[in-house]
């Protein structure tokens, strides 16, 4: 006889790009509110391309001049800074502080194009979103 074993299938956090667009959209309109995120915003002159795959979906942050503008699906500027490319479950985990980001980029998890240079001067901004993130997640079902 033979025993054939279920194998779990995990469900993706994100299921649809607008799921993933409308959860990246509030934190970064939540975050825009706090005073320290104001503060390293000022010191940001940087264009980044999140490409998120599972769900396929495209967010652009661009920061000049002590602000920023999210654009959701294909940026205007076809040629961002940086472009960070990882899984939806992978940027959810970013974004709440449970993953190790040099670990993630070493095994490329998280692909990058581009300077990381560039991309260690988003830090101070994404250790703000990171901590608020957290605790905004407390109440969230993921």
């Amino acid at each position: 006889m033979l025993l054939r074993y279920a194998i779990p299938q995990t469900m993706a956090i994100f299921e649809t790009s607008e799921q993933l667009y409308s959860y990246m959209s509030e934190l970064f309109a939540e975050i825009a509110t706090l005073p320290e995120a104001q503060e390293a915003l000022k010191s940001l002159t940087l264009s980044v391309q999140f490409n998120y795959t599972v769900p396929d979906c495209t967010i652009t942050l661009t920061a000049a001049n002590g602000e920023y503008s999210i654009t959701c699906g294909m940026s205007d500027n076809p040629t961002p800074d940086v472009e960070l490319t990882m899984t939806g479950d992978v940027a959810h985990k970013f974004w709440t502080g449970e993953l190790n980001v040099m670990g993630a980029i070493t095994t490329r998890e998280i692909g990058i194009s581009g300077s990381l240079g560039k991309v260690m001067r988003l830090a101070p901004l994404i250790k703000i979103a990171v901590r608020y993130n957290r605790d905004r997640e407390t109440g969230c079902d993921f």
